[in-house]
């Protein structure tokens, strides 16, 4: 039997697999249109069955889309420790990405997988954002995992495999603006 190597980019293939299924579900359902967003990838060569390329350009985040009436954003990441995130699996233009839609008003964040534990945290921008800034200002370089049940959010299944949208329903006011209408 043949070994497969996991590298470190294709690590959270299994996390990004539930977060598509439960996107499936939700837009059969009715609830939200979400959809993973392709990596540009340019095509040199095509021999049989087999590409060779390379990125055209950083993608910038994983999922888009709208849940009601409101623009949504959102970065993936598995890691596979249960001590702390590193912030350097989170991107200068990832980040850069998330402000700008946080600006014009979508709703962004991150779902973070500790593979180990097998738990999964809705984290809004913000809060990220906030670890961010001590980082470039010489703090800490990852996040404590034990910072996550302060200020992150569990998701678990309900709707959806993954119902991180039940997440966002319990923060509170996080779509007030789009349902006064």
């Amino acid at each position: 039997m043949r070994k497969i190597k996991s590298s470190q980019a294709n690590r959270g293939m299994p996390f990004e697999h539930l977060i598509t299924v439960s996107n499936d579900m939700y837009h059969r359902k009715g609830i939200a249109v979400i959809n993973k967003r392709p990596t540009p990838v340019k095509v040199l060569k095509v021999t049989g069955n087999k590409l060779i390329g390379h990125y055209e350009a950083p993608s910038t985040v994983d999922y888009d889309g709208v849940y009601a009436g409101r623009a949504i954003c959102f970065e993936a990441k598995s890691v596979h420790t249960d001590t702390r995130f590193e912030l350097k699996n989170l991107h200068a233009h990832q980040v850069q990405h998330l402000q700008d839609c946080e600006a014009q008003g979508a709703v962004c964040f991150l779902l973070i997988e500790f593979a180990v534990e097998r738990k999964v945290f809705l984290c809004p921008f913000s809060n990220i954002l906030f670890y961010v800034m001590g980082a470039a200002s010489g703090g800490r370089k990852s996040i404590p995992r034990a910072d996550f049940d302060s200020f992150a959010y569990e998701v678990k299944s309900g709707r959806a495999a993954l119902d991180y949208l039940a997440v966002l329903d319990s923060i509170g006011g996080v779509f007030r603006d789009s349902q006064s209408g």
